[in-house]
């Protein structure tokens, strides 16, 4: 671990770069930077986590487990997010596991203090929760997509995404490896690889994916990536509709605050 962030400035993770100087200032002691490889959880499902973690680069997948140990991305997070939503929620363990597919750093921060502020209803309130809608709309997409869509729109889709957010061409993966994250057969993703590595799509090795024609995977990707895409673009208002959302919320809790009051002395 490092030290804290010199500046705002330097943070890309958007739910704390979205924050006024306020609010941020609140945090910012306990903002402590960190790195996490390739295949780190940084949580498992059930956990009850002491810090939630804010990404500045890399991809962290979110994985549904049954009993029995299998399991399956439902969706994932990076600059936009962070690791830990559902403990500001009133639920004390985490109900998904948090892997790094793609190499992450960013900052972790004590969850008594990330609750403290997102109960003040101010900006970062109001971007956790917006936040936490894409999540929503990422699991319930992730169950249209498992069950109507091919194996090859989506791995087309999940490659697409982890280049994206890996800014690399040249992955290491292994089939086994994407039908657990894809919850299919290997041999399934053998076959759909030989058939894009035909199509001059792919080019692959034992534990590494070329890819050789970007846009042409991701035109292959099924509608699930350009759905998630509007979504991600749409994620983030401007710094002052949040503030004005977060203080017209702040007023109307105060006016009834203030009937409430009015009301009572009344009845007396």
């Amino acid at each position: 671990m490092h030290d804290a962030p010199t500046a705002q400035s330097h943070i890309a993770n958007r739910l704390l770069a979205i924050l006024p100087p306020d609010e941020f200032a609140f945090l910012k002691p306990d903002l402590e930077l960190v790195s996490f490889p390739n295949g780190h959880f940084v949580a498992l499902a059930g956990d009850s986590l002491k810090k939630c973690y804010f990404p500045n680069s890399g991809m962290i997948s979110l994985l549904a487990e049954t009993h029995n140990g299998a399991a399956v991305e439902v969706g994932f997070t990076g600059i936009e997010g962070m690791v830990g939503t559902p403990l500001l929620f009133g639920k004390n363990a985490m109900p998904y596991q948090a892997l790094v597919q793609s190499a992450s750093e960013g900052y972790v921060c004590d969850i008594a203090r990330v609750r403290q502020l997102f109960s003040t209803c101010g900006v970062f309130h109001d971007a956790v929760l917006r936040y936490a809608y894409l999540i929503i709309r990422q699991i319930t997409q992730s169950a249209v997509c498992n069950h109507f869509h091919t194996i090859e729109g989506r791995l087309c889709r999940w490659l697409t995404v982890m280049c994206e957010r890996s800014g690399r061409t040249d992955l290491r993966l292994t089939h086994e490896f994407l039908a657990h994250m894809l919850g299919v057969q290997r041999t399934s993703v053998s076959s759909i690889a030989a058939t894009l590595q035909r199509s001059g799509i792919i080019n692959y090795s034992r534990g590494h994916i070329e890819i050789v024609d970007f846009e042409r995977l991701r035109a292959s990707a099924c509608e699930c990536y350009r759905v998630m895409a509007a979504e991600y673009a749409e994620l983030h208002v401007p710094m002052q509709k949040a503030r004005t959302m977060s203080t017209a919320r702040q007023t109307a809790a105060l006016r009834l605050r203030q009937t409430g009051s009015s009301s009572s002395r009344k009845k007396r």
